[in-house]
């Protein structure tokens, strides 16, 4: 059994099950309903581009519709909304599922919506909200089943909540997990935030960089740091611990004679001798790790490669960022539990999928260190949260002029917390 992104199935049969559904089936709306098959197929294009957040119309968020394939059998539907918007928060919630009439009572739907909640915890919902009519008391008890509570109630519907973190899962996977299912290839380009975050980076590292550095990235997912450095005339090391991205990473970097890919985990790089490199970014894997041995794991092996005097930077995730932007909607006190303790002390754990750090609290980790600390800068300020408003709009020229304003103040202390993403950078001494 699997679940199948409509603009990847067999589109006539996907067709074919979207035509056995009435236009609102007890709460599953059919949005397809009268639609022709070449009508059909414009929508699934929309779908396509809305997936990836594009060409939205108003209200609406980024979403991606799966049919649900048992051995070829294409048996439901399923909808998982990426955020939500006020009114999805207050009506239909995250998910929306819907099985053919044929295949109903076989716990397609059950089993169909736990695989949803995997794609959920992949993109970082750490709480999945459902709605269901009370009149449908079956689809009720297929939320239960997958470890529903009943937040509220009102005259119609019930209004769920499901917890989508799998706490058994090792880091590895949950790592390996969430990026399999996410467009990292692009996430430097498409949005405002994620271009700021790239050009402020890259400006830090052509700090402490040359065309004759010997560079390692560890964590360096489809490779936009290493492939960029390495047509600069770096020798580039880039060690990737997932196969999707890696594989990618290859693939763009084709041809490429100084760029070496390597699949590895951050915190045993044993393949790789002392002393090795000029310059060490370590982009991502503090965003994954939880275990202090492992934290402790990474950061030495991030010094014991790179040679005395070399540069070594660790992006880091500020907790007080994942606070304000997914915790504002309804659901702060579930925030406060997952990330502090009851006298407000971080918390790390691998069910957070990314764990997020007190600035202060992130330096400390260097304190005993053979390091000197050089300087802590953000990298993408406010800009996450911002871009989430529907008005929000910056051209080309306005916002070159804003990075220039942003690297003017990028390291003060007190604007520190609210960047989404962190540099700490340091010498090896």
């Amino acid at each position: 059994m699997e679940l199948i992104r409509v603009q990847d199935s067999d589109y006539k049969k996907t067709y074919e099950l979207f035509m056995s559904f009435d236009e609102d089936e007890n709460g599953f709306v059919n949005s397809v309903y009268g639609y022709d098959y070449e009508k059909f197929l414009e929508w699934i294009e929309m779908k396509r581009n809305w997936s990836l957040g594009k060409g939205l119309p108003e209200g609406f968020v980024p979403d991606t519709t799966f049919v649900l394939s048992d051995e070829g059998a294409y048996v439901g539907i399923f909808n998982l909304r990426h955020h939500l918007n006020d009114f999805l928060r207050e009506g239909p919630g995250h998910i929306g599922y819907g099985i053919s009439r044929e295949y109903r009572g076989k716990g397609y739907a059950t089993a169909g919506l736990k695989l949803v909640l995997g794609k959920a915890r992949e993109i970082g919902i750490h709480e999945a909200y459902l709605s269901v009519n009370k009149d449908n008391p079956a689809s009720l008890k297929v939320q239960l089943n997958n470890g529903a509570y009943i937040h509220h109630e009102d005259d119609e519907k019930y209004y769920t909540r499901i917890d989508a973190v799998n706490d058994s899962d090792s880091r590895e996977k949950i790592v390996k997990d969430y990026y399999e299912q996410t467009d990292e290839d692009g996430r430097l380009d498409r949005s405002r935030h994620g271009q700021l975050e790239y050009a402020t980076t890259m400006h830090y590292i052509h700090k402490f960089a040359d065309s004759k550095s010997k560079v390692l990235e560890v964590g360096a997912a489809t490779g936009r740091y290493s492939i960029a450095l390495a047509k600069e005339g770096m020798d580039v090391t880039a060690v990737e611990l997932v196969e999707k991205n890696l594989e990618i990473l290859k693939e763009n970097s084709k041809g490429i004679a100084n760029i070496h890919p390597m699949q590895g985990d951050a915190t045993k790089l044993s393949s790789l001798d002392d002393n090795s490199f000029d310059v060490t970014l370590v982009l991502g894997p503090m965003y994954h790790l939880y275990d202090r041995d492992d934290v402790d794991k990474a950061i030495d092996e991030a010094i014991r490669v790179t040679k005395p005097g070399g540069t070594i930077m660790f992006a880091f995730i500020s907790v007080f960022s994942i606070m304000y932007i997914n915790y504002f909607n309804g659901n702060w006190r579930k925030g406060e539990k997952e990330n502090f303790t009851e006298d407000y002390r971080v918390k790390h754990f691998k069910g957070q999928l990314f764990t997020g750090y007190d600035v202060t609290e992130f330096e400390d980790l260097f304190t005993k260190k053979s390091v000197e600390h050089i300087t802590t800068t953000g990298t993408d300020g406010d800009i996450t949260s911002v871009e989430l408003r529907s008005d929000f709009e910056i051209s080309d020229e306005d916002f070159e002029a804003f990075f220039k304003w942003y690297l003017a103040f990028s390291e003060k202390r007190e604007l520190l917390g609210t960047s989404t993403h962190l540099l700490y950078i340091c010498k090896k001494v």
